[in-house]
């Protein structure tokens, strides 16, 4: 492996590493999913898995299993993130199907280790992650985003067709056709796609968190475009705080159902169905 690619591989796995610290701190404050933090975390784990393959060496029987694995992963996390961003009435057993097959094929794996039978799961996983990734962008094609990822609707789409550019079709070839050809190809993209990824969230996170703005109320003019009351007004402010309905309560000084009716009330108006959405529509 060169010294460019070894500097591109440190490069990402810093700013990934960067991007899901911050994204747990995000889960916190209501502000992300454990959706995007597990999708993060595969995609990291798929990485690792990718550039260590070389280092192992081909005759290493654990090569190909650790990418393999990740590859399942990334197959699982990829819908249910899009899932968890997306509108939609897509019925909740499909979600627990895909979990299942995810498991089964995750095992199965392993099993083929074992059984010598790495070749044949190669290619079934390979077709897992190739009509995993499709099946997502067609459906983020076809349903409108949440709320509170309508800002990376267009970072997201970009960066699916990138994914699939550059590190399914390369796994295809590596399978199919010149093992040493496609290596070479996903030890250089991979690096540089990961980068751009990271700090592109590293970007949105930190605006979030206000990291960069020292205080980030949520703007009066939404108030007023969302015919909130005054004492709606006030319980959003808090919302968006990441108070607890307790701690609302109790700062307040007033009860625990009447905080939830007026969360209820305030949802409603503004077409919401979380605490995450309502705060980056009043913030954003």
């Amino acid at each position: 492996m060169y010294t460019g690619e070894i500097t591109l591989l440190i490069v990402a796995y810093t700013m990934i590493s960067i991007a899901i610290f911050l994204e747990i701190i995000c889960y916190k404050k209501n502000l992300e999913t454990l959706e995007t933090i597990g999708l993060t975390i595969s995609l990291l784990l798929l990485i690792v898995a990718l550039t260590i393959s070389p280092l192992l060496g081909n005759s290493s029987e654990n090569t190909n299993i650790f990418t393999l694995l990740a590859m399942v992963l990334v197959g699982l996390t990829t819908p249910l993130n899009s899932l968890s961003e997306r509108q939609h009435s897509i019925n909740p057993i499909w979600k627990k199907v895909l979990v299942g097959l995810s498991i089964v094929l995750f095992l199965a794996v392993i099993a083929g280790h074992f059984l010598n039978l790495r070749d044949v799961f190669q290619y079934i996983v390979a077709f897992f992650l190739g009509t995993s990734l499709i099946l997502s962008m067609v459906f983020i094609r076809l349903t409108k985003p949440k709320k509170n990822v309508e800002y990376r609707e267009k970072t997201e789409r970009i960066f699916g067709v990138a994914l699939i550019a550059l590190i399914v079709l390369p796994l295809i070839i590596n399978f199919a056709f010149d093992p040493e050809q496609s290596n070479r190809i996903i030890n250089i993209t991979t690096p540089i796609l990961f980068i751009l990824l990271a700090g592109t969230k590293i970007w949105e996170d930190l605006q979030r968190l206000s990291l960069f703005n020292n205080i980030i109320e949520p703007k009066e003019q939404h108030f007023k475009n969302f015919a909130l009351t005054e004492r709606e007004k006030e319980i959003a402010i808090v919302l968006t705080k990441g108070l607890t309905y307790k701690q609302i309560s109790e700062e307040l000084h007033i009860s625990m159902p009447t905080v939830k009716t007026h969360a209820s009330n305030i949802y409603k108006k503004c077409g919401v169905k979380s605490r995450s959405e309502l705060t980056a529509l009043l913030i954003n």
